[in-house]
């Protein structure tokens, strides 16, 4: 087996966290998308902590269940190796994306989209 360093111990967080995040944001639990891909939900754990490394033709099941490319899971490091981990502002975006879609009421969510454009529109004035 192939020693980590940082930098693939960065990556495999990196695609971890991205699992996560999209398995979350389209409404699978663990299990699901591990019986999906063929794994144990423990083995799904292990992939979206980083603590296990994926193989390419895993990821590529990964990547098929969740309907993205296998580019999708390295986007962020066209940037170079210090761009890999995702900044606090993108993880709040993120959450307030995956909030976001958790609330069912249709007017709820067009209050929310006016107020965040308001504010928004608000501070680019100032």
């Amino acid at each position: 087996m192939a020693r980590k360093n940082e930098y693939t111990e960065k990556v495999d967080l990196m695609i971890g966290m991205k699992i996560h995040e999209l398995r979350i944001s389209m409404g699978f639990s663990r299990q699901q998308l591990a019986a999906k891909i063929g794994v144990t939900h423990q083995q799904l754990q292990k992939y979206e902590k980083g603590t296990n490394r994926i193989s390419a033709g895993r990821l590529a099941m990964i990547a098929k269940a969740l309907k993205k490319p296998v580019s999708f899971f390295f986007e962020e490091m066209a940037g170079g190796e210090e761009d890999i981990l995702p900044t606090q502002h993108q993880r709040m975006c993120i959450e307030v994306s995956r909030n976001f879609l958790r609330i069912n009421n249709p007017m709820y969510q067009n209050a929310i989209n006016l107020l965040v454009r308001t504010l928004a529109e608000g501070h680019s004035q100032n």
